[in-house]
């Protein structure tokens, strides 16, 4: 009658700590081994490193896009801003035109308290240069498991920049998704629960983004310490990159330590250890490497390596994936990768062809990568 007594309990208690346990795994696994990007390619790291190179993605692209795998590495659905597609690379039921083209594109967060959902953030363009942040929300459920959009187009927040990133929070289920407002200081942060979309709770940091000209990406560390953002202004003369601490319990950022670097920049990534700062900038397309644990935030600019001089054809993002490269948008026909990023300076291997994306006109990179969840690649 004891030994009865004593498995009941443990069983309850067991029982109990299960009911705990959000249905999505948030954590580090497979959900950013697939990638969809540019026109008519992708990338698939289930095989290893380097990756395999994809040629069934439908996406005719230019910019940012987002992808998201279950968490053993089997595709969902992609998109760009503009359209979402299913696992079988046609139109998601209700995902035809959810969304304008930005340099970020989108970024797939799923619902941490129903394995079938995901929240698909996103811009609108109602105007020329004019970004309205939003989401639409994704139930894998239907449609025989190809998912479908449920509902399209919910507005978050008006004249935003094209600035998107996401990161777990510190408790390891909800996830920060944060965004720039236009013309002033304003990093806008909101937080995806089980119960919905929390927020926001707003940073007034940095420098300002002074008007509706400024384009460039926004990074969180994996680690979710550090947000980095890259201002590139062409209507005035000043662009930069600016490094910005991030927490991830409250979602505010501070900008006590800030790091300023006076360089037109576009494309940023950090290191998978989380001590190194990559940023390409616009004009020749050149790469720097900042190491940010040099000291004072000058310092870290004075910490300053040239990677490459290198001229190429584009200009875009840098990703990391998840075999720990980073990957570069660095020519129209080539994804350029560095092998080695937790490597100070030249010894990082930056090889600016690394990976032939195939022939015919429509089959070539643009300026965008896939966004993710940062957590997922955290070393």
């Amino acid at each position: 009658m004891k030994k009865t007594s004593t498995l009941s309990v443990y069983l309850v208690v067991f029982m109990l700590l299960m009911s705990l346990k959000p249905l999505h795994t948030i954590a580090q696994g497979k959900q950013a081994n697939y990638w969809y990007f540019g026109g008519l390619i992708g990338l698939n790291f289930n095989v290893g490193s380097p990756p395999e190179m994809l040629y069934d993605g439908k996406m005719l692209n230019q910019y940012g896009s987002a992808t998201i795998s279950d968490e053993n590495g089997n595709l969902l659905f992609y998109g760009s801003g503009e359209h979402i597609y299913n696992k079988n690379h046609v139109f998601m039921t209700g995902g035809y035109f959810v969304g304008g083209p930005t340099y970020q594109g989108a970024i797939i967060v799923p619902d941490p308290g129903n394995i079938n959902l995901f929240y698909y953030f996103n811009f609108e363009t109602p105007g020329f240069g004019e970004l309205n942040f939003q989401y639409s929300i994704v139930d894998m459920s239907l449609d025989n498991g190809l998912g479908a959009v449920v509902q399209s187009r919910i507005p978050l927040l008006s004249h935003t920049y094209p600035h998107l990133t996401a990161v777990m929070h510190s408790n390891q289920k909800d996830v920060w998704v944060i965004v720039h407002k236009e013309g002033n200081n304003a990093f806008y942060s909101y937080l995806v629960t089980a119960n919905g979309i929390e927020g926001p709770k707003t940073s007034y940091v940095g420098s300002l983004y002074e008007n509706d000209a400024v384009n460039g990406y926004l990074k969180i560390s994996p680690n979710g310490k550090k947000i980095a953002s890259t201002a590139l202004n062409f209507v005035q003369t000043e662009s930069f990159c600016e490094v910005l601490d991030f927490n991830t319990t409250t979602g505010l950022l501070s900008d006590q330590n800030m790091v300023h670097i006076p360089r037109w920049g576009v494309g940023v990534e950090f290191s998978p250890d989380n001590n190194l700062l990559y940023l390409r900038t616009d004009l020749w397309a050149e790469l720097f490497q900042y190491d940010l644990n040099a000291g004072t935030p000058q310092e870290i600019v004075e910490s300053e390596i040239q990677i490459t001089d290198e001229w190429a054809l584009n200009n875009g993002s840098l990703q990391l994936g998840p075999d720990g490269k980073i990957y570069c948008a660095t020519d129209v026909k080539y994804v350029g990768v560095i092998n080695s990023p937790n490597t100070r300076g030249t010894g990082c291997n930056f090889v600016k062809k690394a990976i032939y994306v195939g022939d015919g006109d429509n089959r070539q990179i643009g300026k965008g990568l896939p966004s993710f969840i940062q957590t997922y690649l955290n070393d």
